[in-house]
């Protein structure tokens, strides 16, 4: 104990022990009322501005999916063959339309969803004088007054004839109705933006839906909803509700702020309050929480006294067990301190420090150094494998560097493999994984090679790529040794992780020079796998022709498909496009013309949304324009399934969709051309060219819509034309035959007597 207390290091960690737990217990009971108090009032306060936001958004969710809902049904369609609200009002209520007004009734009824507390829905028609009231459609002209509905009905028509001069076109109105009480209505006009509307529709809502939804404690505070002319539409209090407080301070002072929320102190009577504020942008409205000062400062008061008492108990604690803490601390410090120090006469001041500084210094820096000398050695062969694809390696010291990173050095000849993966379809895996994937391969490449036989592999361009050599004297030729690792590679890949994959191999070649050309070999030969199938193991020397067979595009078959596709034919476009691939893939090229022949059917094919005026992002995903989605094909199944789903499929889908909303609109254009250039030259060849269809399906439609065939429609229309100018001109028979397009007189003549049954001379001599 004496020793202890000559100790410098043992008095002072006696007198930090005493500050360091006497000050912070005296800080912390000078700090925790003031910090608690503040915490907590910033909880409070904080508190009620999430949960008048919290109310801002519950009430303005409902106002919106309301008025959402009732422009929909205003602005849309009432019947499937697209009759607009708008044709509705203009109907009169007679029983020759009772299924266009049950189908409005029907559409209003969708509009009062139960979660939405929709307590009525009124539509009145200012032309036709009739009212939509309780699910059912009463017609107000001339209505005797015999019950008291009828009574009822002619005070809803004289208010909603009152909206009708409102210069708003759409808005919320807080009105009170003696059998419901206070009812908050939203209120469109129909049409939206008409200056002078055909009708109105009213939907009703229940105060009691907006104050519902509010969330706070009546006792700690009010809550309340205030609309544009400052009228209190919702509180948690029934009794504020219906009052006006647009002359009350606080509300000036909300306004004056020019913030969308925000709050302040207010003082009042002698009462100071919290006002948090919340300004809507949707309707002006203002969403307020007062909350009573004393209220916030309340639950403040209890800490003050815990505090001193904790405060004291702290002290206490402190003093008294700081020495004893101290010298049990010391005791095994004060050992292991006088056990490495080496000169016992000089004491450190600090023998904690020195101590820690000792065994930090022994315990890392023998085990450090070999976890990075391993680590760099394996990233320092890596990238000796790297750089020597690159052809960035002096070839000069070769030997030397591969002894330096423990490769073999007796190798005569040697190949590079290049491994990817065929395609993630049909495992467990997703896109996302394959990096993980080409790691793993990686390690299992590692596994099964001998290290006499390899260099490092390395993981470039989702591929994985690795140096196979040997020695002229080795029993198995190389290229059987490295057929025969890369199929063990092959199958243990699709025995452990359910892979398929594919290997290109390179030439053989003795100089490490030519590792970057080996390296596109290597690829090269991965390109082949579109005509020789997936888990491939392709050498370059066997599967690259030797020379270019003469190939000539297959327009024939490209425009098949086109044309199938405009007809929307699909079992005829799927029959094209498999023998388009197939006549395409019987031919041995060089993958280069592989790669061009796909991205000339794919522009091609993609072409057809521009040549009709569109734009291709609205019809295909983005991602097929990417520059790589092309190369990763690797088979005929993958190229037919991929052009038949990302390009066949929408390109049909779009050309329906298309013929479906031009349908109405071909029969109507082309009669307007008809009447309009009746004495230009008109086929229906011009027609399809212009809206992009085919001739066939034109000529289908227009007659069945006009009941007659296009050249049948024209003549006839010109006939009716030729009738005109008899009566009212003193044009010369010739000269109407030529501006109607007939190559002569008698042709004209001829068609007129056999459509009107007098020659013309004949017609217009009634008329004289």
């Amino acid at each position: 104990m004496r020793r202890f207390q000559t100790s410098r290091f043992f008095k002072n960690l006696v007198l930090l022990s005493c500050i360091i737990g006497i000050l912070p217990v005296v800080l912390l009971g000078y700090l925790s009322f003031n910090k608690s108090s503040a915490i907590l009032e910033e909880e409070i306060i904080a508190s009620n501005r999430l949960i008048l936001k919290q109310n801002k958004e519950k009430v303005e969710y409902l106002l919106k999916t309301i008025d959402t809902l009732a422009t929909q049904t205003i602005s849309g369609t009432v019947m499937t063959n697209a009759i607009s609200m708008q044709t509705v009002l203009d109907a009169p209520f007679d029983y020759e339309y009772h299924e266009l007004f049950e189908k409005l009734l029907y559409e209003l009824v969708h509009i009062q969803v139960f979660e939405l507390g929709i307590q009525d829905v009124h539509v009145m028609s200012y032309r036709q004088d009739w009212i939509v009231e309780g699910g059912a459609v009463y017609p107000m002209k001339d209505r005797p007054l015999i019950e008291t509905h009828d009574k009822r009905l002619y005070d809803l028509q004289k208010l909603l004839i009152s909206y009708r001069d409102d210069s708003r076109r759409s808005y919320w109105k807080l009105t009170e109705d003696e059998k419901s009480g206070y009812v908050f209505k939203l209120i469109k006009h129909i049409p939206l933006n008409a200056i002078n509307p055909d009708g109105i529709i009213s939907i009703n809502i229940p105060l009691q839906e907006l104050s519902k939804r509010l969330a706070g404690d009546v006792s700690k505070g009010r809550t309340l909803i205030i609309n544009e002319l400052g009228s209190v539409v919702a509180s948690l209090n029934n009794h504020d509700i219906g009052t006006n407080v647009k002359a009350e301070n606080y509300y000036q002072q909300m306004l004056a702020s020019g913030e969308q929320e925000g709050f302040f102190f207010y003082k009042q009577d002698g009462q100071e309050f919290v006002i948090h504020y919340n300004h809507a942008l949707y309707n002006n409205w203002m969403y307020a929480s007062i909350t009573p000062l004393e209220y916030v400062m309340s639950k403040s008061n209890g800490i003050k006294f815990y505090t001193i008492i904790f405060v004291a108990i702290l002290i206490t604690l402190v003093i008294t067990t700081s020495f004893f803490f101290s010298h049990k601390l010391y005791s095994p410090i004060n050992r292991i301190y006088r056990s490495i120090q080496p000169d016992h006469k000089q004491r450190q001041n600090n023998e904690l420090t020195y101590i820690s500084e000792h065994l930090t210094h022994l315990t890392k820096s023998s085990t450090k150094l070999k976890e990075e000398m391993v680590f760099l050695h394996s990233q320092t062969r890596e990238f000796f494998v790297f750089k020597l694809l690159s052809g960035d390696i002096r070839l000069e010291s070769m030997e030397d560097q591969l002894e330096r990173h423990d490769f073999p050095i007796n190798w005569d000849h040697w190949c590079v493999l290049a491994l990817q993966i065929d395609t993630m379809e049909g495992t467990r895996y997703t896109e996302k994984d394959i990096d993980l994937m080409l790691y793993a391969i990686h390690n299992m490449i590692e596994e099964i090679v001998p290290q006499s036989m390899r260099l490092s592999s390395i993981v470039q361009n989702q591929g994985v790529f690795l140096f196979l050599g040997g020695g002229l004297e080795d029993d198995t030729p190389l290229k059987v040794q490295v057929f025969n690792k890369s199929e063990e590679i092959r199958n243990s890949i699709k025995q452990y992780l359910n892979l398929k994959i594919s290997i290109g191999i390179s030439r053989r070649y003795s100089n490490f020079m030519y590792a970057p050309l080996a390296h596109q070999e290597s690829l090269d030969a991965l390109a082949y796998r579109v005509r020789l199938g997936s888990e491939s193991i392709l050498f370059i020397d066997e599967v690259e022709p030797n020379k270019a067979q003469m190939f000539r595009y297959p327009k024939e078959l490209e425009f098949q498909i086109m044309e199938a596709i405009k007809q929307s034919n699909e079992e005829q476009a799927q029959e094209r496009l498999q023998a388009i691939i197939a006549d395409f893939l019987k031919n041995q090229m060089n993958h280069y013309d592989y790669q061009h022949f796909i991205g000339r059917l794919f522009n091609n094919l993609t072409g057809l949304v521009q040549d009709a005026g569109e734009s291709v992002q609205e019809v295909f995903q983005k991602e097929i324009f990417t520059s790589e989605i092309l190369v990763r094909m690797h088979s005929a199944k993958q190229i037919e399934e991929w052009f038949w789903k990302q390009i066949i499929g929408p390109l049909l889908a779009w050309t329906e969709e298309r013929q479906r909303k031009q349908d109405v609109n071909i029969s109507k254009l082309m009669i307007i051309e008809i009447e309009e250039h009746f004495d230009q030259d008109l086929s229906v060849e011009m027609f399809a060219a212009r809206f992009h269809y085919h001739p066939s399906y034109i000529s289908r439609v227009f007659k069945k819509d006009t009941g007659v065939n296009f050249s049948e429609y024209v003549s006839n229309h010109r006939i009716e034309v030729a009738k005109r100018w008899l009566q009212e001109t003193d044009m010369k028979i010739a000269d109407i035959a030529e501006r109607l397009q007939y190559s002569t007189p008698s042709n004209f003549n001829r068609n007129f007597k056999k459509v009107v049954q007098v020659t013309p001379s004949q017609y217009r001599d009634q008329f004289k």
